[in-house]
């Protein structure tokens, strides 16, 4: 009997090889993750535009978002050296249009370091047959390697 395998493809587009917990489509660290990226998104705060401020108005400055809804970045799970790229790409383009204050980017951005350090030990290059090359599409819009493929 055939175990099925999970469906989860990563930033460089190769697939989880972890069993999948039973009906689901995900192996039990990926099923964890995808619930806790639908919760966040189900129970963030909804964010306001930045707006200048007017007493701001004559420097040029903005009024940045408050400390209570501060933005959240949409980083991908850092389990591969692209999916830290990817990440350090989008913690700078943030930084860069001053939506991220700059004490929580370099938080961020030593653990991006650290991340990319221990992803240097145990990164394989993928082999061209473990690339995922067709997916399906759930109904809430997540991309899942076809459930035939290995």
């Amino acid at each position: 009997m055939q175990t099925a395998i999970c469906r989860h493809i990563k930033t460089n587009g190769r697939r989880c090889k972890s069993p999948s917990l039973g009906q689901s489509a995900f192996c039990y660290f990926h099923s964890r993750l995808h619930r806790r990226h639908k919760n966040l998104a189900e129970n963030a705060p909804v964010l306001l535009e930045n707006q200048p401020n007017p007493t701001s108005a004559a420097t040029g400055t903005h009024q940045f978002l408050p400390e209570s809804a501060p933005l959240e970045l949409d980083l991908p799970p850092l389990e591969d050296v692209e999916s830290i790229q990817v990440s350090i790409s989008l913690l700078i383009a943030a930084l860069a249009r001053n939506r991220i204050d700059s004490k929580r980017a370099a938080v961020l951005l030593y653990g991006l370091q650290l991340a990319s350090t221990n992803a240097r030990s145990i990164t394989i290059e993928p082999s061209a047959t473990s690339v995922i090359r067709a997916l399906s599409r759930t109904k809430s819009g997540l991309d899942l390697a076809v459930k035939d493929e290995a």
